[in-house]
């Protein structure tokens, strides 16, 4: 930090340029621009929701996911959230009847999973009044992962209900403080990596300096709480939008190339273009001026 005072000032200007950015999963709740849902997803069913969300978040696009859960939202109306208590047959035959599920890796594991965290509503109640009575991110981590079907227990990473703890932080009204403490780590998205690579520390070192993903994880959180050590959760959203093409909805998934077509950058429309960027001069993704 002390040999590199100026560009780690540089870094926290970036990242104050996102602060006020939303997640896209967001704005399918009323308030937002395109609200499925009757509910704000601060509120109790907003984000039993988005814990249903996290859960099923894999393989799939987030605006097909979300989809998806309005759609059965709908038909099951308050029923949705106690789907442990109804038949499973009927659960699963609504999920394999769209068509646009066909290719999903885990269509024939998805009502297992809903299954599994109706169940966990039954046993712990509001989720947000949940998380604070714990009041340490990664027991909540461990927890979700014991608890919901297919959550992360085995991963490495535990990227879904580390991202879902990251969503809890982005809720109007939230309290991280009550939750999220020194230990609790931030998920990885291929924006991240990209950003230390670039401006952080993996710049020209030629190895990396970790050999297993939980070194990975530590490392890379390091450098998140060197950056803002009261909050390092605020520099998920400017790291993950570096250099990622605008539209992709899967922050835990690489970003697919399109040949021959020059992407627009997700950073570069935030900001207002690279000119509005204090990296710009440093960037390898700049608009050529």
């Amino acid at each position: 930090m002390e040999r590199n005072r100026d560009h780690i000032e540089k870094i926290r200007t970036y990242v104050l340029g996102f602060q006020n950015i939303r997640p896209p999963v967001l704005e399918w709740f009323a308030g937002g621009r395109e609200p499925l849902f009757p509910y704000a997803p601060e509120s109790d069913r907003g984000t039993a929701i988005l814990l249903c969300f996290c859960a099923l978040y894999q393989g799939i696009p987030a605006e097909k996911l979300i989809h998806l859960l309005a759609h059965l939202h709908e038909e099951y109306g308050k029923d949705f959230f106690r789907l442990s208590k109804l038949p499973f047959d009927e659960l699963q035959a609504r999920m394999e009847a769209r068509k646009e599920l066909k290719q999903w890796d885990i269509l024939e594991k998805a009502p297992g999973v809903l299954r599994s965290v109706s169940d966990f509503f039954f046993k712990h109640g509001r989720v947000v009044a949940w998380v604070h009575s714990v009041a340490d991110g990664e027991e909540v981590v461990r927890i979700l992962c014991e608890e919901i079907f297919l959550m992360g227990k085995t991963s490495a990473l535990k990227s879904k209900p580390r991202y879902f703890l990251w969503l809890l932080t982005q809720l109007p009204g939230a309290e991280p403080a009550r939750f999220w403490k020194a230990q609790t780590l931030l998920p990885l998205t291929p924006g991240h990596l990209r950003f230390l690579r670039e401006y952080g520390p993996l710049k020209n070192r030629k190895r990396s300096p970790w050999i297993t993903p939980e070194e990975k994880l530590d490392y890379c959180n390091r450098f998140f709480r060197m950056l803002f050590p009261e909050n390092p959760w605020q520099v998920y959203t400017a790291l993950d939008a570096y250099l990622k093409p605008n539209g992709h909805w899967n922050p835990l998934l690489p970003v697919p190339k399109e040949d021959g077509l020059e992407p627009k950058w997700l950073c570069r429309e935030i900001l207002g273009g690279c000119l509005q960027c204090i990296l710009a001069p440093e960037c390898p993704g700049r608009e050529e001026i």
